[in-house]
């Protein structure tokens, strides 16, 4: 059976070290940019620097300041491996499914690869996605340097006015946020409106919720003992007295991945994220068993897109951290040691 490794690191001295070996080895700058907004130069509320981008075509090319006095929404993707043409065509999907409501608003939309892909990745992508719009391209390559920006795909929100007013990469919830943030830009929705929406509070629980949440939260201390079994059993008891309660789905999916049966760890965890779309355990694990079934690309670019919304989370750091060392890119394996060690170390002297 396979054997995985891992799982709340700072329980374990020896992990600790390793940590602190790799701090000491490879002294790195911390970045000092927000992890939840992917253009780095960028602020919002600030004028967004014009651009030219032209067609696939060639008929065309369109620029920013051409759009002046309608708000603009801009779509940036690529899809030079199969794990970034997977999430472009998520993305897009979303877009062109939101593209009436866009239209009656009157938003711009400008869809651009960001890597000049060839015409058949286009055709590919643009089919994965249901698109009609059309790609442009960034030929003059500006859009890295005076936008700064470092993940894809990427969408920025810009007001009429010529403002930013938002931006986001990939996440799995990309629709509902896509919504949002077009609302936010469009003066119909506050960002903390945005996060009661995608957040909600739980309501009063009945007596079978609170019984399913005793379970669930005897499993999850039976489950840091390693007492294994003893947890598979409350898990799967909080579920069969409250089905939807997928904290339980997602962590009796990481226990199955523990175990090496990956195949049930998938169908629990994308059972558990599909009704709990903001779990960081889940997007670990679902992480970890894409690593282990050979797919370590990925799995490293579904957790960096994470960390752009989600920095703070030592535990989402130090994954990131095992996944770049087993690709031997130690300097920034030890970067994502040292702020996981940082955030641990900061939540440690708060509880003090």
């Amino acid at each position: 059976m396979l054997r995985i490794k891992q799982n709340d690191f700072y329980r374990k001295k020896h992990l600790i070290v390793l940590i602190m070996f790799f701090v000491c080895l490879f002294i790195l700058a911390d970045s000092s940019q927000g992890k939840s907004f992917p253009f780095r130069v960028l602020k919002v509320g600030k004028p967004v620097p014009d651009a030219q981008f032209s067609s696939y075509t060639g008929e065309d090319s369109k620029t920013i300041s051409s759009l002046s006095g309608r708000p603009v929404l801009l779509a940036f993707w690529a899809g030079d491996m199969a794990a970034k043409k997977k999430r472009a065509a998520k993305a897009l999907k979303a877009l062109q499914e939101l593209e009436p409501y866009l239209s009656e608003k009157g938003v711009e939309i400008l869809v651009v690869n960001m890597q000049n892909d060839p015409q058949a990745v286009i055709d590919e992508v643009s089919e994965l996605a249901g698109l009609s719009m059309p790609v442009y391209k960034d030929s003059a390559g500006t859009v890295y340097s005076s936008f700064g920006l470092y993940v894809l795909p990427s969408l920025l929100f810009v007001t009429a006015d010529g403002n930013v007013s938002g931006g986001i990469g990939y996440s799995k919830d990309i629709a509902e946020r896509l919504r949002g943030e077009v609302d936010i830009m469009l003066g119909l929705l506050s960002h903390e409106e945005l996060e009661a929406q995608l957040n909600p509070e739980m309501e009063e629980v009945s007596k079978e919720i609170k019984l399913s949440l005793r379970h669930l939260n005897m499993g999850t201390v039976l489950q840091n003992k390693g007492m294994t079994e003893a947890a598979h059993r409350e898990f799967q008891d909080a579920l069969k007295l409250t089905p939807e309660l997928h904290e339980a789905r997602v962590k009796l999916g990481c226990l199955y991945l523990e175990e090496g049966s990956l195949d049930d760890a998938i169908r629990e965890l994308e059972a558990g994220l599909e009704g709990e779309p903001s779990s960081i355990e889940a997007e670990i694990c679902l992480a970890r068993v894409s690593a282990e079934m050979g797919e370590l690309d990925e799995a490293v670019m579904d957790l960096q897109a994470l960390l752009f919304r989600r920095g703070r989370n030592s535990d989402l750091h130090y994954t990131v951290g095992t996944f770049l060392e087993r690709q031997e890119r130690f300097a920034e394996a030890a970067k994502e040691y040292r702020k996981a060690f940082e955030l641990l170390q900061r939540k440690t002297e708060l509880h003090e």
